[in-house]
Protein backbone atom coordinates (compact mmCIF):
# COMPACT_ATOMS: atom_id res chain seq x y z
CA UNK A 1 0.00 0.00 0.00
CA UNK A 2 1.40 3.11 -1.02
CA UNK A 3 1.62 5.67 2.11
CA UNK A 4 -0.16 9.16 0.90
CA UNK A 5 2.25 12.17 1.26
CA UNK A 6 1.97 14.29 4.23
CA UNK A 7 1.53 18.16 3.31
CA UNK A 8 4.80 19.97 3.51
CA UNK A 9 4.56 23.39 5.70
CA UNK A 10 7.78 25.20 5.47
CA UNK A 11 9.56 26.03 8.74
CA UNK A 12 11.75 29.19 7.34
CA UNK A 13 9.90 31.36 9.16
CA UNK A 14 10.40 29.85 12.69
CA UNK A 15 14.04 29.21 12.09
CA UNK A 16 14.68 33.02 11.63
CA UNK A 17 12.69 33.98 14.80
CA UNK A 18 14.76 30.95 16.86
CA UNK A 19 18.25 31.97 15.26
CA UNK A 20 17.55 36.11 16.09
CA UNK A 21 16.67 34.91 19.85
CA UNK A 22 19.91 32.70 19.69
CA UNK A 23 21.92 36.24 18.69
CA UNK A 24 20.13 38.06 21.35
CA UNK A 25 20.42 35.52 23.77
CA UNK A 26 23.84 35.15 23.59
CA UNK A 27 24.44 39.46 23.08
CA UNK A 28 22.86 38.97 26.68
CA UNK A 29 24.64 36.29 27.94
CA UNK A 30 27.93 38.17 26.73
CA UNK A 31 26.83 41.13 29.01
CA UNK A 32 26.10 38.99 32.50
CA UNK A 33 29.25 37.09 31.93
CA UNK A 34 30.92 40.60 32.09
CA UNK A 35 28.84 42.07 34.70
CA UNK A 36 29.32 38.69 36.79
CA UNK A 37 33.35 39.12 36.14
CA UNK A 38 32.77 42.82 37.52
CA UNK A 39 30.89 41.82 41.01
CA UNK A 40 34.40 39.65 42.24
CA UNK A 41 35.90 42.82 41.92
CA UNK A 42 32.85 44.82 43.08
CA UNK A 43 30.98 42.54 45.91
CA UNK A 44 27.41 43.77 46.28
CA UNK A 45 26.78 45.75 49.43
CA UNK A 46 26.69 43.97 52.95
CA UNK A 47 23.66 43.72 55.16
CA UNK A 48 24.94 45.94 57.02
CA UNK A 49 26.74 48.64 55.33
CA UNK A 50 25.36 51.93 53.69
CA UNK A 51 24.84 52.10 50.19
CA UNK A 52 26.72 55.05 49.72
CA UNK A 53 30.05 53.32 51.22
CA UNK A 54 29.65 50.66 48.05
CA UNK A 55 28.05 52.53 45.09
CA UNK A 56 29.55 50.67 42.42
CA UNK A 57 28.97 47.51 43.92
CA UNK A 58 25.00 48.04 44.00
CA UNK A 59 24.87 48.89 40.62
CA UNK A 60 26.68 46.03 39.22
CA UNK A 61 24.04 44.12 41.73
CA UNK A 62 20.97 45.67 40.26
CA UNK A 63 22.65 45.77 36.80
CA UNK A 64 23.03 41.70 37.15
CA UNK A 65 19.96 41.05 38.56
CA UNK A 66 18.23 43.15 35.79
CA UNK A 67 20.07 40.89 33.08
CA UNK A 68 19.06 37.68 34.92
CA UNK A 69 15.76 38.30 34.53
CA UNK A 70 16.04 39.34 31.27
CA UNK A 71 18.44 36.38 30.10
CA UNK A 72 15.77 34.13 31.89
CA UNK A 73 12.76 35.54 29.13
CA UNK A 74 14.95 35.16 26.34
CA UNK A 75 16.51 31.57 27.17
CA UNK A 76 11.97 30.66 27.88
CA UNK A 77 11.46 32.06 24.71
CA UNK A 78 13.83 30.55 22.46
CA UNK A 79 13.09 26.98 23.86
CA UNK A 80 9.40 27.86 23.18
CA UNK A 81 10.30 28.74 18.91
CA UNK A 82 13.27 26.38 19.49
CA UNK A 83 10.54 23.38 20.16
CA UNK A 84 7.73 24.96 17.59
CA UNK A 85 10.45 24.70 14.87
CA UNK A 86 11.46 21.59 15.45
CA UNK A 87 8.35 20.24 15.28
CA UNK A 88 7.25 21.52 12.57
CA UNK A 89 10.33 20.83 10.33
CA UNK A 90 10.34 16.89 12.05
CA UNK A 91 6.69 16.63 10.53
CA UNK A 92 8.00 17.98 7.42
CA UNK A 93 10.24 14.40 6.94
CA UNK A 94 6.86 12.63 6.06
CA UNK A 95 6.33 15.11 2.73
CA UNK A 96 9.93 14.15 1.77
CA UNK A 97 9.71 10.58 1.87
CA UNK A 98 6.61 8.83 3.16
CA UNK A 99 8.59 5.37 2.53
CA UNK A 100 11.36 6.70 5.55
CA UNK A 101 10.64 5.03 8.55
CA UNK A 102 11.64 7.52 11.32
CA UNK A 103 13.00 6.45 14.87
CA UNK A 104 11.05 9.42 16.84
CA UNK A 105 7.67 11.44 15.84
CA UNK A 106 7.57 14.53 15.88
CA UNK A 107 6.24 14.86 19.50
CA UNK A 108 8.34 12.89 21.00
CA UNK A 109 11.16 14.50 19.36
CA UNK A 110 10.16 17.78 21.05
CA UNK A 111 9.13 15.68 24.38
CA UNK A 112 11.97 14.26 24.81
CA UNK A 113 14.26 17.37 26.11
CA UNK A 114 11.95 16.63 29.59
CA UNK A 115 12.41 13.42 29.83
CA UNK A 116 14.92 12.33 32.63
CA UNK A 117 17.97 10.43 31.15
CA UNK A 118 16.68 10.78 27.78
CA UNK A 119 17.21 14.09 27.40
CA UNK A 120 21.32 13.15 27.25
CA UNK A 121 20.92 11.49 24.06
CA UNK A 122 17.63 11.34 22.51
CA UNK A 123 17.14 15.32 21.51
CA UNK A 124 20.85 15.02 19.93
CA UNK A 125 19.80 11.58 17.77
CA UNK A 126 16.25 13.62 16.65
CA UNK A 127 17.88 16.29 15.19
CA UNK A 128 20.64 14.49 13.57
CA UNK A 129 17.92 12.23 11.78
CA UNK A 130 15.90 15.59 11.49
CA UNK A 131 19.08 16.67 9.16
CA UNK A 132 20.34 13.32 7.14
CA UNK A 133 16.42 12.62 6.48
CA UNK A 134 15.77 16.36 4.90
CA UNK A 135 16.39 15.47 1.50
CA UNK A 136 13.95 13.70 -1.34
CA UNK A 137 13.44 9.78 -1.55
CA UNK A 138 15.60 9.70 -4.61
CA UNK A 139 18.42 10.24 -2.18
CA UNK A 140 16.92 7.63 0.18
CA UNK A 141 18.64 4.84 -1.57
CA UNK A 142 22.02 7.02 -0.80
CA UNK A 143 23.90 5.64 2.47
CA UNK A 144 22.68 8.84 4.98
CA UNK A 145 25.80 11.20 5.42
CA UNK A 146 27.43 12.40 8.59
CA UNK A 147 25.53 15.42 9.73
CA UNK A 148 28.49 18.62 10.51
CA UNK A 149 30.64 19.24 12.71
CA UNK A 150 28.92 21.69 14.27
CA UNK A 151 26.05 18.90 15.62
CA UNK A 152 28.38 17.20 17.79
CA UNK A 153 29.82 20.48 19.04
CA UNK A 154 26.43 22.14 19.63
CA UNK A 155 25.66 19.33 22.18
CA UNK A 156 28.90 19.02 24.25
CA UNK A 157 29.19 22.49 25.20
CA UNK A 158 24.90 22.27 25.78
CA UNK A 159 25.28 19.19 27.64
CA UNK A 160 28.59 21.17 29.61
CA UNK A 161 26.65 24.48 30.06
CA UNK A 162 23.79 23.19 31.76
CA UNK A 163 25.40 21.13 33.69
CA UNK A 164 27.75 24.07 34.90
CA UNK A 165 24.63 26.17 35.55
CA UNK A 166 23.00 23.47 37.56
CA UNK A 167 25.94 23.28 39.34
CA UNK A 168 26.48 26.75 40.07
CA UNK A 169 23.22 27.30 41.57
CA UNK A 170 23.29 24.78 44.03
CA UNK A 171 26.27 26.73 45.30
CA UNK A 172 24.68 29.67 45.49
CA UNK A 173 22.05 28.29 47.84
CA UNK A 174 24.49 26.00 49.87
CA UNK A 175 25.98 27.63 52.90
CA UNK A 176 29.48 28.18 53.95
CA UNK A 177 29.82 28.31 49.83
CA UNK A 178 32.07 31.50 49.06
CA UNK A 179 29.93 33.99 46.58
CA UNK A 180 33.06 33.96 44.63
CA UNK A 181 32.98 30.43 44.09
CA UNK A 182 29.13 30.48 42.42
CA UNK A 183 30.35 33.31 40.34
CA UNK A 184 33.31 31.91 39.07
CA UNK A 185 31.13 28.51 37.99
CA UNK A 186 28.41 30.68 36.71
CA UNK A 187 30.98 32.82 34.45
CA UNK A 188 31.83 29.44 33.54
CA UNK A 189 28.42 28.32 32.18
CA UNK A 190 27.62 31.92 29.93
CA UNK A 191 30.72 31.08 28.40
CA UNK A 192 29.84 27.35 27.35
CA UNK A 193 26.30 28.82 26.67
CA UNK A 194 27.96 31.45 24.14
CA UNK A 195 30.00 29.16 22.59
CA UNK A 196 26.62 26.28 22.65
CA UNK A 197 24.38 29.16 20.94
CA UNK A 198 26.83 29.75 18.26
CA UNK A 199 26.79 26.22 17.09
CA UNK A 200 23.26 25.92 18.01
CA UNK A 201 22.22 28.47 15.23
CA UNK A 202 24.33 26.40 12.39
CA UNK A 203 22.58 23.42 13.49
CA UNK A 204 18.88 25.29 13.00
CA UNK A 205 20.89 27.05 9.94
CA UNK A 206 22.02 23.28 8.15
CA UNK A 207 18.48 21.92 8.35
CA UNK A 208 16.49 24.79 7.45
CA UNK A 209 18.47 25.36 4.28
CA UNK A 210 18.46 21.40 3.61
CA UNK A 211 14.80 21.28 4.09
CA UNK A 212 14.19 24.53 2.03
CA UNK A 213 16.71 23.11 -1.12
CA UNK A 214 14.53 19.53 -0.96
CA UNK A 215 11.43 21.08 -0.62
CA UNK A 216 12.66 23.18 -4.06
CA UNK A 217 13.85 20.18 -5.88
CA UNK A 218 10.30 18.41 -4.83
CA UNK A 219 8.15 20.76 -5.73
CA UNK A 220 6.40 20.95 -2.36
CA UNK A 221 4.77 24.06 -0.62
CA UNK A 222 3.27 25.75 -3.84
CA UNK A 223 -0.39 25.70 -4.15
CA UNK A 224 -1.70 24.90 -7.52
CA UNK A 225 -4.57 27.37 -8.71
CA UNK A 226 -7.72 25.86 -10.09
CA UNK A 227 -7.72 25.10 -13.48
CA UNK A 228 -8.40 28.07 -16.03
CA UNK A 229 -12.55 28.41 -17.04
CA UNK A 230 -13.18 27.07 -20.09
CA UNK A 231 -13.41 29.60 -22.75
CA UNK A 232 -17.30 28.91 -23.48
CA UNK A 233 -19.61 27.45 -21.21
CA UNK A 234 -20.61 23.86 -21.88
CA UNK A 235 -23.88 23.41 -24.11
CA UNK A 236 -22.82 26.64 -25.76
CA UNK A 237 -22.28 27.09 -29.18
CA UNK A 238 -18.33 27.71 -29.49
CA UNK A 239 -17.62 30.54 -31.37
CA UNK A 240 -16.07 30.31 -34.79
CA UNK A 241 -12.43 31.85 -35.85
CA UNK A 242 -12.12 35.36 -36.43
CA UNK A 243 -16.07 35.87 -35.35
CA UNK A 244 -14.44 38.10 -32.54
Amino acid sequence: MTPSPAPYISAHGRARIVKILIIVGAVSSGFSLLVEALSLGFPPPLEDQELSENVIGAVIALASFMLAIFDLLIYIATVVFFLIWLYRAYDNLRAFDPWSRLSYSPGFAVGSFFIPFANLFVPYRAVKELWQKSRGPEDALLSEPSPPASFPLWWLFWLSASFAANISFRLTVTENVPDSTATFVMILADALFIVAAFFVYLVIDAIDKRQEEASGKLNLGKLTGPPPPPSYLPGAVAPMPGSE
